[in-house]
Parts: C-alpha cells; structure tokens; sequence
C-alpha cells in the first residue's frame, strides 16, 4: 500500500503542480457532479425512463449482426445493426455444452486451444459440465490477436489460469441481465481480495453496447448452450496481482478534483514543506482490507452478510470505512434505483466513475478531493468547502496527522 501512496502522490504531482499546464488542462473540464445531477433530475421526473432504455438496449443487443467483428461471415460484414424486429433469435445450441461450441466454433479457436491444453483441463471440465449454469465470455480470435506479441517465450501457466477464469462468471447471466448490472463475480479467487472472487466490471457504452472493464466490447451476445450462456468480445480480459494486502478501495480525486483546491493549495502540497501534508491527505483516500464495488462489498466477516443484503437488495445503505489516516474512516451512503446507483462520501462527494476493478481491490473515482473534518466537527461544512481551500485552512484540518508523520516524511 506504501508503494501505491507512493505512487498516487507521483502522479498527482505530475498532473496539478503550478506552472504544469497541458493542452487538455486549458479545455473547460466537464463537470461529473452536474452530468450527475442532471441523472438524478432526469430520473426522479421519469419513472418510465429506464424501462424504455432497458428496451432499446436489448432489442439493439438481439437484432445485432456481429459479422463485422468476423464472428459470423467475413465476406459480407455489415456495419450497422438491423432494424428492430429483425434477427432477434437467440442463437447457439442448447443441445451442446459451452466447451463443445466453443470447441466447434472457427472464430474462438485460439481460446478453444488453450482450453485443450492439459494443463487447464480443470477449466475444459467445467465449461463441459452441466451440473450448474455459468457464463463465459470468450474473447474472439481477433481479440487475441490484439495483444502485442513478446517473442515467443511462452506466458506463464498461471498467468494463463487465471485469465481463463476471468472469463468465466457462474450463473446464467444473459444481455437484458447485463444491462443492469454493475459488476459480476468470475471462477477467479485473489490471495489479494482475502481469497474473494475478482469481478467483472460492467457497464452500457454509447450506442446500446454493453462493455467489460470499459475496454473489453461484447459484440455478439446470449449464444445459448445446455449449460449456460456465451458472450463474444473483441478484446482479452487481462487481470493484475499485487501481493501487498487483502482488498481494498482507492477513492482516486480526479485531476479537476485537484484544481478546485486552488493554485494557492496546489502550490504548497507540492511543495517541500507540504510534502507531509499531501502524504496524510492522500492516505485519507485510502482503505485497507475492505472492498467497495457499487454492488458487493468485501470486508469484515462478521459484517459481510449483513452488508451483502443490503447491497443486493436494499434501495440504500450505509457504511463507515477506516482509511490509513489514523483510521479516519470515510462515510459512505450508497442509493439505488433500479440499475443506478449513486455512491457519496462525507455527506457530499460523488463517485463519478465507479468500479474500477484491480488486482487488490477497486478504485472509485470521486469529483472532489476528501479533506477530514475539523477534529471538533463530526461532518465537513458543505458541499463546496474544498475549492480554493485556503492553506491556512487546509494545514489546521491536517496538522494533528502531520505530526505523527514527521520522522516517516523521508520516506517519500
């Protein structure tokens, strides 16, 4: 976790010191919090909006013709889905296993070959059994030839392993399922998350589409077999490890987050004497141990089931998280409305980008940079409390963490 503070610290640095100015830091920035806000006002006058976004969605999903992706007919690729009505049949075999029609497919052989590799005859066997309904979503052939070829050592047994559970979920999870969640577990359990299963993000892109991990795009979808579903996508679903703790959740400012302090507080956090006040700030972003996904959550055991239910099923629930500031913990309020879901810490700041999946836990990108209260105030002031923040005011709110830190400011 020192490494990732490290890291973090680095990175702000680079992108908001005074006199670093980048072409894209003279564009007006886009405000997450109003895209939001226009969201929930949307919603909150609209009962009917998500029913009929849900329809548009998974009748563009069924009547998709993914022949421009080479998964159906290469010779005559048709670039625009067809009109609604039109080919929107399930399609597969459900008298055959996900593994046989992967295995019978001329556009997954790649992934059907590593499948047939002895080594990973566990993973073969579980897509062949129909004792219980998985989902796998198998990258096309063209997807394996997007990732960069490093000679021809080949990649590691485990690493291979584990890409192959990635891509498998449990359950039956089809498109109009799809469309509404927000992350999915896999057949892939981390040391790194406390032995929990890595997740899936999922998320719906611009023109109906339905992504992965915000890269990975499903182009041809509920390809039925007798013991699950098949998604196909166009890019491989690669997973990272870092053996440092168990779970964990990043709350990353944005780099607007940065600049609503003002160039006065930017200027003396990266300064040499607000080093150690940057260092006890960024640790108030982050949590050890505890795992916040907008729809699961992985924590203590004794509070885990309780959390999940809530989660699952509950329109809001609430949940105090201890960061690595002296375990000042985050206040964090989670709210759903059918497939929404809005994520606010402190009383305030938004989660503008949720479920950034890890490794070692998720990232959750907020608009606003989170500041601990005043040691005699239990809240922050308000909404707007940390733009151009005076540094005076920001050195009192930090000056009781600091002075535990002084002989660690080497460090960094």
């Amino acid at each position: 976790m020192k490494r990732l503070t490290l890291l973090f610290a680095a990175t702000a640095a680079a992108l908001v010191a005074p006199e670093q100015v980048t072409i894209l830091d003279k564009q007006p920035p886009v405000s997450q919090d109003v895209i939001q806000t226009w969201w929930d006002s949307t919603l909150s006058h609209s009962t009917n909006l998500f029913t009929s976004l849900e329809k548009r969605i998974t009748d563009s999903i069924r009547s998709f013709d993914a022949s421009s992706y080479g998964f159906d007919n290469d010779e005559h690729p048709h670039p625009h889905p067809p009109r609604r009505g039109h080919g929107g049949h399930h399609r597969g075999d459900k008298t055959k296993t996900i593994y046989e029609l992967i295995k019978s497919n001329k556009y997954t052989t790649k992934f059907a070959s590593l499948l047939d590799n002895s080594d990973f005859s566990d993973i073969k066997d579980l897509l062949d059994s129909t004792s219980h309904n998985k989902t796998l979503f198998v990258p096309t052939d063209k997807a394996f030839e997007r990732i960069p070829h490093h000679g021809d050592k080949p990649p590691p047994k485990e690493f291979v392993l584990a890409l192959l559970k990635y891509h498998i979920t449990p359950g039956l999870h089809t498109a109009h399922s799809l469309i509404t969640s927000h992350t999915l577990p896999t057949n892939l359990s981390l040391d790194t998350l406390g032995s929990h299963p890595q997740r899936l993000r999922v998320s719906t892109g611009l023109l109906f589409t339905i992504r992965l991990n915000v890269l990975s795009k499903i182009v041809y979808s509920n390809i039925e077999a007798k013991n699950g579903v098949i998604h196909a996508i166009d890019h491989v679903l690669l997973e990272g490890e870092i053996p440092d703790h168990k779970g964990g959740t990043l709350f990353a400012p944005t780099n607007s987050a940065f600049r609503r302090l003002g160039p006065k507080a930017n200027a003396f956090l990266f300064s040499p004497h607000g080093l150690k006040y940057l260092k006890a700030l960024l640790k108030y972003h982050f949590v050890v141990d505890q795992t916040l996904y907008s729809d699961a959550f992985y924590g203590e055991e004794k509070d885990e089931q309780i959390v999940k239910e809530r989660v699952s099923g509950g329109k809001y629930w609430h949940v105090d998280l201890a960061t690595l500031l002296d375990d000042k913990a985050i206040a964090v309020d989670v709210k759903r409305w059918k497939g929404w879901v809005s994520i606010v810490l402190n009383g305030f700041t938004r989660v503008v980008f949720q479920d950034g999946v890890a490794g070692d836990g998720v990232v959750q990108v907020v608009g606003k940079v989170l500041i601990p209260p005043h040691e005699h105030h239990g809240k922050p002031h308000g909404e707007d409390e940390d733009r151009d923040i005076e540094v005076e005011e920001l050195k009192a709110r930090l000056e009781r963490f600091v002075e535990k830190e002084k002989e660690e400011v080497g460090d960094l």
